[in-house]
């Protein structure tokens, strides 16, 4: 199979001023020689024995060269979220005990608890890239193929490690490439953070595959979202459900369609609704799309225009085979895989070059069954091999395409001396599809001050104010451990949880709740 580094070598050859890589915010730019020369800079640097990379940054030339440098080069890169918490860098170092660390700023390597790690700043990195026409290029030679280590929640709704290597990136961004029929002429706008599957697999690579041309921001930006795509001259943009309903409170530009040829989505569902009032208001077809981590992003894509793309469904299978079966059966280790009736609905199984056959360190083994993966994910697929998703049979909750583990946040809480149980549950909410909440049952003595006080007119005001004081306290402890998604938008204190028969939180009832308050 070609490689990244092959395609780098193939368009360096080719086109080798065609621009690849270009910054939104700052408008620096880099083409496809100086894309090869400055990816075996980087290597350079890394060294030929295989590395531990840890990278904590936003979008940018910086990021996306580290992604193609280290996964060419055959090392481990492992990205989290540029405000990671000091006790998420302290996790990953003791899971994966990274050697070197490239972060924004030298303070941030702190957290990471590594004295021997090698330390690379970003402007570092760009000195590296900027002087790399100076120094001849060298090939790699590497001992395996290189990969990234991200996490999902996968379908029980605890984080699992997830390991791709080289090989499966490159087939899914060749299916990227060839649904969306990307060429040399087009330009891409990615807004989506590089710490996920989507930016580098869908945006970065697919566009070198494509030998066309790249435009990387930092994060989303209601406020330049369009002036980007007018200025760049962008033919498709990746985005994401929660930007589409940001977009519609947008006016639209007068440049408008131009050159754009499509947006799509993916990371959540994305309603039916706001896909039509897109396309009316902004006359730009919206492309849904459905991928997952375990398979290197894409899995299912809509037929860009002329093809037809319906709403409301995520597409026909790209690159991997893709059957609908019985869920498994609650509280049972493996079922036998049968496939349900069709357009019956039932659990959405893969398979495929790009899919994992394991989570790492065999978490999650009920999920992979005679070589398919359960995804977790319910739907059907029409008589025209459209998948439609109806539902989720894990807990894990979908904030803006951001899966959240409930029980990271749930052991974060449970580690405060007030709280006594806590149980974490998504809310509906317009923009980011769902967001976090947690309900909190506090330890007995942390309501003493209140039954002390237990008298007729005071009781009610003092256990208001308790209940306050102890949310407000609750939430500057999670935000204090974990990044600004996972941090519950609302805190709810109750006396007491609610509980199946065999004495299991019943979180669908209160999942049934926050349905109604959202």
């Amino acid at each position: 199979m070609t490689t990244l580094q092959d395609y780098l070598e193939q368009w360096s050859t080719r086109s080798p001023e065609q621009t690849y890589i270009i910054e939104a915010e700052t408008a620096r730019s880099i083409n496809y020689r100086q894309s090869l020369r400055a990816v075996g800079a980087l290597q350079r640097i890394f060294g030929p024995r295989p590395r531990s990379i840890a990278m904590a940054l936003p979008g940018g030339i910086a990021t996306a060269l580290v992604w193609l440098a280290a996964l060419s080069g055959g090392h481990t890169l492992v990205p989290l979220a540029p405000d990671a918490t000091d006790s998420e860098k302290a996790a990953l170092t003791r899971r994966y005990a990274p050697d070197l660390l490239i972060v924004e700023e030298c303070q941030h390597a702190t957290g990471f608890v590594s004295a021997s790690a090698q330390v690379l700043t970003r402007q570092q990195l760009l000195d590296v890239i900027t002087h790399a026409e100076d120094e001849q290029y060298m090939a790699p030679s590497p001992q395996t193929a290189g990969q990234v280590c991200l996490h999902t929640s996968g379908s029980t709704g605890e984080p699992k490690g997830v390991i791709l290597r080289e090989p499966q990136i490159v087939w899914t961004a060749e299916q990227i490439r060839t649904s969306h029929q990307l060429g040399t002429r087009d330009r891409g706008l990615c807004v989506l953070p590089f710490f996920h599957v989507n930016a580098p697999v869908v945006s970065l690579c697919s566009s070198l595959i494509a030998g066309s041309t790249i435009v990387i921001a930092r994060r989303f930006s209601r406020q330049h979202f369009w002036a980007w795509i007018e200025q760049y001259q962008i033919t498709w943009a990746s985005i994401v459900p929660t930007i589409v309903a940001i977009l519609l409170g947008t006016e639209k530009p007068t440049f408008l369609p131009g050159p754009l040829r499509f947006v799509r989505t993916a990371s959540a569902p994305l309603p039916a609704v706001h896909l039509l009032a897109f396309e009316q208001k902004f006359g730009i077809p919206v492309i849904e799309t459905y991928g997952l981590s375990e398979a290197a992003s894409q899995v299912t894509a809509n037929p860009v225009p002329p093809g037809i793309h319906k709403p409301g469904s995520v597409g026909k299978p790209t690159g991997v085979e893709l059957r609908i079966c019985q869920p498994l059966t609650a509280g049972a280790v493996q079922n036998t895989l049968r496939d349900v009736a069709p357009g019956a609905v039932g659990e959405i199984c893969v398979r495929g070059p790009s899919v994992i056959k394991a989570y790492q360190g065999n978490a999650g083994r009920q999920s992979f069954q005679d070589g398919w993966f359960r995804t977790g994910d319910l739907g059907y697929q029409d008589a025209d091999g459209y998948v439609f998703i109806t539902g989720r049979l894990r807990e894990v909750i979908n904030r803006g395409g951001e899966n959240i583990a409930p029980r990271e946040i749930e052991d974060v809480l449970l580690s405060h001396p007030a709280v006594h149980e806590a149980a974490v549950v998504g809310r509906p909410d317009p923009f980011y599809g769902e967001v976090v909440v947690a309900y909190v049952v506090p330890q007995k003595d942390a309501e003493d001050d209140v039954n002390a006080a237990r008298t007729a007119g005071v009781a009610v005001a003092t256990r208001t104010v308790s209940k306050v004081a102890l949310k407000r306290g609750l939430q500057q402890y999670a935000a204090q451990r974990l990044s600004p998604p996972k941090v519950p938008v609302d805190i709810l204190i109750v006396d007491e949880l609610p509980r199946t028969a065999s004495g299991k939180i019943a979180r669908q009832l209160l999942r049934e709740q926050e349905r109604q308050r959202g």
